[in-house]
């Protein structure tokens, strides 16, 4: 297999991942390069920087769903009223959801936010509740319900 390009090997399907497995790594690429080796939980208790998400979506005053992007940035100064959004089941199991408030709402406008599967409670309609500058939530999917594990001035229900 050494003579295999990395590009031309098969991946690794999401199942399949482990703990254990190895990454191949190129260390000191700027001066003299070596190959080593270093497994896939040497990385993730080892990340020698900071992490950043490009995966935010603003949605202003237009209802929406919010499960197309890992967070969500309301922007309501513009709206003329209440707006209703929707927050559908998640795709992986141990999925986060971060929805906050970017921009203060118009007069006393919010964001209304029902999730399809909620396990905070048996409420079924506008169970997340956004109207101030900052509020913010963070949720957790388990495979089958959407579960706050934080909250910065919202109301649940």
């Amino acid at each position: 297999m050494a003579d295999k390009k990395i590009s031309a090997l098969t991946s690794v399907s999401d199942s399949d991942i482990g703990a254990d497995d190895l990454l191949h790594i190129v260390d000191n690429p700027g001066g003299t390069p070596v190959n080593k080796k270093m497994t896939i939980g040497q990385l993730f208790e080892n990340i020698p920087t900071h992490l950043a998400v490009d995966d935010i979506t603003t949605l202003s005053s237009t209802a929406a769903n919010l499960a197309s992007s890992f967070a969500s940035a309301l922007d309501l100064s513009g709206a003329g009223s209440d707006i209703a959004f929707t927050l559908d089941d998640g795709t992986d199991v141990g999925q986060l959801k971060i929805i906050y408030m970017k921009t203060a709402p118009a007069g006393s406008y919010m964001a209304d936010i029902t999730v399809e599967s909620w396990g905070y409670s048996s409420d079924e309609t506008e169970q997340i509740k956004l109207n101030a500058l900052g509020d913010a939530v963070i949720c957790f999917w388990d495979g089958s319900k959407w579960f706050p594990i934080t909250n910065h001035g919202a109301t649940l229900t």
